[in-house]
């Protein structure tokens, strides 16, 4: 592949982080994704979708690629603070332990991308190298003034940085 061209304009210097909502699926064989031009992919959502929305920072993704001997592996994270501990919130937490799972991250500036997934590690509705809950860390604060809940930590390791939803 031919290097490509960077460019950068001024109003891009503001742009707004922050992951608005978090569609995380399972790969049961009813996902599909297909990668599409210009790093982008097109996908439909497993069967078993759970959407969690998040308030304005309060969760962010962050992904790091390094290459040794020729192979580029990125690691892939999602961290998100999940407010109000509940019976139900475990619940649904406990749920998530040891499944292979993929994420739609819709960000507050209105891109979304998928994560746990690629073009190089993966296949159509599969891959080897899925998103998994990696920690799950539940805080009940000290004051009246702290907030209580649950951070949650979700990573995976690909083939290639994410791709942007076509």
């Amino acid at each position: 592949m031919a290097l490509l061209t960077i460019a950068v304009s001024n109003v891009e210097h503001f742009a707004k982080g922050g992951v608005k909502t978090l569609s995380l699926g399972t790969y049961d064989g009813t996902a599909s994704m297909a990668a599409a031009a210009n790093h982008t992919v097109t996908h439909t959502a497993s069967a078993d979708v759970v959407v969690i929305d998040f308030e304005k920072e309060t969760c962010k993704i962050t992904s790091s690629t390094s290459q040794e001997k020729g192979l580029a592996l990125t690691t892939v994270s999602v961290e998100a603070y999940i407010p109000k501990m509940d019976n139900t919130r475990f619940e649904s937490i406990q749920a998530m332990t040891g499944q292979a799972m993929y994420a739609n991250a819709e960000l507050w500036d209105g891109t979304s991308w998928i994560l746990g997934w690629d073009d190089i590690l993966g296949s159509a509705g599969t891959t080897d190298f899925a998103l998994f809950l990696e920690s799950a860390e539940s805080d009940s604060g000290a004051g009246l003034s702290e907030q209580n809940g649950i951070t949650l930590k979700l990573s995976g390791v690909q083939g290639e940085l994410p791709r942007e939803v076509a």
